[in-house]
């Protein structure tokens, strides 16, 4: 079924923003009086060098021409880069203008204690100053032993915010750095978005990220967008989509707008923000149905060995089914769950107890079945709001993905994940894959869009309070000795690690300098939300933000303002004056916060190396030198701990030693092909590089700085630059953890004689001495051959349907912290262990009756410092504004272009109204409610202004990853004034910056 709506419809349907723009004035013809000539323009250049997006985690390849001296000339998508294909969207096409930009930070800027501007200041005097306050703060702050008595070795008066839009060499070394310090208030923009997708991938299938290549989504029979909206967000990966529906896919959006990637899709389904899980769990009640009458249809072997369908649960599990929307072990005063009951049956010999049959009550897929009985089509139609003959639509198209000659793919991104049920609805897309065998399977699928350029690699280097790089778990108060840790995190990645941090002050005397690390108490939470409220709470009193801009991005943004104003000293990198930078010159904001402003290069002005969504790891090169003084983090971040080791070299206490003694053979400005080297590991002999993972050892002869990123960077040459238009799943093309594998859990496309599912759409296969395809995920032969299961890192190597989350083992349908209706599938109206903080305030739908979401525009990037100076973006996009449909606006009195105010219980907002037929009001349970769509990506600073979106959500968030619910919230509407967009340049300004 194609599409129904041409690009001139969705025009039509999209006249609001359009008017709402030209009511601006910013769309213009000809300049009256001036003859037009002839003039060859063309860019001259002598260099080409390539490079990767440093906007969405696409990892679009773009190439940078310069001239003879030295200048950038041009621009232009990178052909050869098989994700973006030589196009660029908006944002990569104008990404000339990062450096060709007079905006730019080109000096160091400081700001006294209380002044009213910025003075310049030498890079010489700032990393003196920094390290000064640093010392200063730590030391007033440090724990070098808990409450219980346990040693900890931490200080808790200094934050670190950000890391996403580094290189992951940076990132590496940050984590490096801010562990050696003490730090444990870390966290990068991953926990504002994606934090919650990785818990459940990790959770369900055994790591930390999405499972297939963008390049194979163009394999898939039917594609569900559950309100990812690529087309708009993520052009290039959409043309991957738009690849496979040449093939004769299906593309269905469920989406609470009619979006771009809607306008296209075969299969269009309005459902409103927050009702994601009861959506997916109708689906997996059908499919559960469907299996049980039409068991041909689907690939039983995959689902009786490669998942836990036939695991046996304890017999003394209860779930929402049984106790009203709970599950059994449910602590009132601490919101938590004793999960004891959760776990599986062992028999006598120690074995768990499987019956693959799937008859068993207690078996994982008959509580599946009766835990979504409940899920029926009336309860989805009253719940999202959509009507039953569509679900039934998208029922019937998605489930014959079951066969096992079809494969289905799931998009989603942060309209899923920021949720205070976020972690579950992933988990609820896993489930559904798990039971259709889309796993491990070209064109199947799970694929999670990520919002920053370095996100996944952020999170991959331990960016992050809870992970070290590798995603081993950060130390908390337990872990009194090394082998108390390693036997968790395990021996030889631990060892590794401590070697590449200490090198000769790490040994198996001193447990490899295990007590140098600092620990988190239990219970604790030291997230971004969490670090925020300890900076207004007086308790942090200095604070790093690496490219972040909380000020715009953080949930109830305006706290964020007042949170800042509290610090004794703020450090910030960027490439543009951000909001964060200047917080203290916002109306109303009276601070002695001291703040040091470092201007830092842009993606192309420096080398390093970049993870995508789907794992690859390309490599960016320097096209031109930094614009001014600008540094690279790199520099900054080394520079910073040389002046720190120095200040606390010869002392003894606090836990100095951890500083003095850290490994830091780089320079003051290292090369990130070095760093790259120690993240891949090598042998201390012989400096050979790491080849695999199997070279990891627990005895301190080999120093790894990630275990995931082993073959990265080997002997042969660094893996990550690699441009071969060769091999399986472009193969040849950069470099994909685990192992080069693209696509994770691969085994699990082939029977347990190693023969593929899907004869036509091959991954691996057994040729009876080896493996053919892919890169196998685990090097073991075929499970009927003495090899292993398909999901490595879970309970049993099984893709698990039934996994002990923090608020329930299998999703179940919360209503958001804030709604408007009652939770029409139990009494338990919320999640009972969603993450709510002390003096947040709760909307009620009386006073704010209408749900709210944030969204995202081709035009900008997230918190907008970059995109909103660049002058051909600002003219594509000049002002904040918020989608309204045609009902509440008659309701309102509000035409297109008047100006609205949303107000929530966090806060207001002013911006122009784009009166548009993309969205419609739902009909929920009888009751008509309406819902609105605000970009988030305004501020007060840059050449285009506007009301920051994020004033108006909570902070209350998901217990599993502490990833806030920007998608479904509550505020007022109302009509503040008639007129047009402010004006916040005219075109002729425009052109000429």
């Amino acid at each position: 079924m194609r599409s129904q709506f041409s690009r001139r419809d969705f025009l039509k349907i999209s006249g609001g923003t359009a008017g709402l723009f030209a009511t601006a004035g910013l769309f213009r013809g000809p300049i009256k009086g001036v003859e037009p000539k002839m003039v060859d323009t063309r860019p001259r250049w002598v260099k080409e060098t390539t490079t990767i997006c440093p906007f969405d985690a696409s990892g679009c390849g773009f190439i940078c021409y310069t001239d003879s001296a030295g200048n950038l000339t041009n621009m232009e998508g990178d052909p050869d880069n098989p994700v973006n294909r030589g196009s660029a969207c908006s944002k990569g096409a104008s990404l000339i203008q990062l450096h060709n930009n007079k905006h730019r930070l080109e000096k160091v800027l400081y700001r006294a204690a209380g002044a009213n501007d910025w003075e310049e200041k030498s890079w010489d005097w700032a990393f003196g100053e920094i390290a000064k306050k640093v010392k200063a703060s730590r030391d007033s702050g440090f724990i070098a032993k808990n409450a219980a008595g346990k040693t900890v070795n931490r200080t808790e008066a200094i934050a670190s915010l950000g890391g996403a839009t580094l290189d992951n060499e940076e990132c590496y070394l940050l984590s490096k750095m801010l562990r050696a310090l003490g730090i444990v208030y870390l966290d990068s923009q991953a926990r504002l978005s994606t934090a919650s997708s990785l818990e459940a991938l990790a959770a369900s299938f055994g790591r930390n990220a999405m499972t297939n290549s963008w390049t194979d989504v163009s394999n898939a029979n039917v594609i569900l967008d559950m309100g990812g909206n690529p087309a708009e967000n993520y052009p290039a990966c959409f043309s991957h989509l738009g690849e496979a529906m040449g093939k004769g896919a299906e593309l269905i959006s469920v989406d609470c707008r009619l979006t771009r990637t809607a306008a296209k899709a075969g299969t269009f389904v309005a459902a409103r923000s927050g009702s994601e899980i009861a959506f997916i769990g109708g689906l997996i009640k059908y499919v559960i149905s469907d299996i049980e009458a039409h068991p041909a249809n689907y690939n039983l072997t995959y689902i009786t060995e490669y998942t836990t369908a036939g695991m046996v649960v304890n017999s003394n599990f209860k779930g929402p089914a049984d106790l009203d929307g709970m599950f059994v072990g449910y602590n009132t005063a601490s919101h938590s769950y004793d999960q004891s009951n959760w776990n599986f049956t062992k028999a006598s010999n120690g074995e768990p107890v499987i019956d693959k049959t799937l008859t068993n009550p207690n078996c994982v897929f008959q509580l599946l079945k009766k835990q979504y009985a409940r899920y029926t089509p009336e309860m989805v139609s009253a719940t999202c709001g959509c009507s039953q003959a569509d679900f039934a639509k998208v029922c019937a198209f998605f489930a014959a993905t079951g066969k096992a000659d079809k494969a289905g793919a799931i998009v989603y991104a942060m309209s899923s994940t920021q949720h205070t049920s976020g972690a579950q609805t992933v988990r609820a897309y896993a489930v559904l894959q798990m039971l259709l065998a889309n796993i491990g399977v070209s064109g199947g699928g799970l694929f999670a869009l990520g919002g920053e350029s370095n996100v996944q690699g952020a999170a991959d280097n331990g960016v992050s309070w809870n992970k070290l790089p590798g995603y081993l778990s950060a130390p908390n108060e337990d872990d009194t000795t090394f082998a108390a840790y390693a036997s968790k995190a395990g021996d030889q990645s631990a060892a590794s690690l401590l070697k590449a941090w200490y090198g000769s002050n790490a040994s198996s005397s001193n447990g490899f300098g295990f007590g140098f690390l600092p620990k988190t108490d239990n219970n604790t939470n030291y997230s971004y939300v969490n670090a925020i409220k300890q900076m207004a709470a007086g308790k942090i009193k200095g604070a790093f933000a690496w490219g972040a801009n909380p000020v715009v991005e953080s949930a109830a943004a305006g706290q964020a303002t007042q949170a800042l104003a509290k610090l004794d000293w703020l450090v910030v990198t960027d490439m543009f004056e951000s909001e964060t930078a200047a917080f203290w010159k916002k109306d109303g904001v009276t601070s002695q916060t001291e703040v040091f402003l470092l201007p830092t290069a842009c993606s192309y002005e420096k080398e390093g190396s970049v993870t995508n969504a789907d794992r690859w790891i390309q490599w960016r090169n320097k096209a031109v030198s930094a614009s001014g003084e600008a540094k690279s983090e790199l520099e900054v971040i080394s520079s910073l701990l040389s002046r720190l080791q120095t200040l606390y070299q010869g002392e003894s206490g606090l836990n100095a030693e951890a500083i003095t003694k850290l490994s830091w053979t780089y320079s003051t400005n290292p090369s990130a092909a070095d760093v790259a080297k120690e993240m891949n590991g090598y042998k201390i002999s012989s400096l050979q590089q790491l080849e695999s993972p199997e070279d990891l050892r627990a005895d301190g002869t080999v120093a790894c700085g990630n275990s995931l990123y082993i073959g990265s960077f080997t002997n042969a040459g660094n893996q990550m630059a690699r441009r071969e238009q060769t091999g399986a799943f472009h193969a040849g093309w950069a470099w994909s953890w685990p192992m080069n594998t693209r696509i994770m859990n691969n085994r699990a496309s082939v029977d347990l004689s190693g023969k593929p599912f899907n004869a036509a759409k091959p991954v691996i296969s057994w040729n009876g001495m080896s493996w053919t395809g892919d890169n196998v995920d685990g090097k073991n032969a075929p499970f009927n051959q003495s090899g292993g299961l398909p999901f490595k890192g879970t309970n049993g190597n099984t893709a698990q349907l039934f996994a002990a989350m923090a608020d329930g083992p299998m999703p179940e349908h919360y209503e958001p912290w804030e709604s408007p209706v009652d939770n029409a599938l139990s009494g338990t109206q919320n999640n009972p262990t969603a993450m709510v903080f002390e003096g947040d305030t709760q909307g009620s739908a009386g006073e704010y009756p209408v749900i709210c979401t944030t969204i995202r525009t081709v035009e900008h990037s997230l918190g907008g410092q970059l995109t909103r100076n660049m002058p051909f973006l600002v003219e594509l996009a000049p002002a904040a504004y918020v989608e309204i449909s045609e009902q509440l606006a008659s309701e309102k009195g509000i035409k297109a272009g008047d100006i609205v105010k949303l107000t929530s219980a966090r806060g207001s907002v002013s911006v122009a109204a784009a009166v548009t037929k993309r969205l419609k009001p739902f009909s929920i349970g009888g009751k008509t409610v309406h819902q609105v769509a605000i970009p988030n990506h305004w501020g007060f600073m840059g050449i285009a202004q506007g009301d920051s979106a994020n004033v108006l959500a909570p902070n209350t968030a998901d217990s599993n990853s502490s990833t806030p619910e920007f998608k479904a919230f509550l505020v007022k509407v109302e009509k503040a004034a008639d007129g047009t967009v402010p004006t916040i340049t005219g075109r002729y300004k425009v052109l000429e910056d």
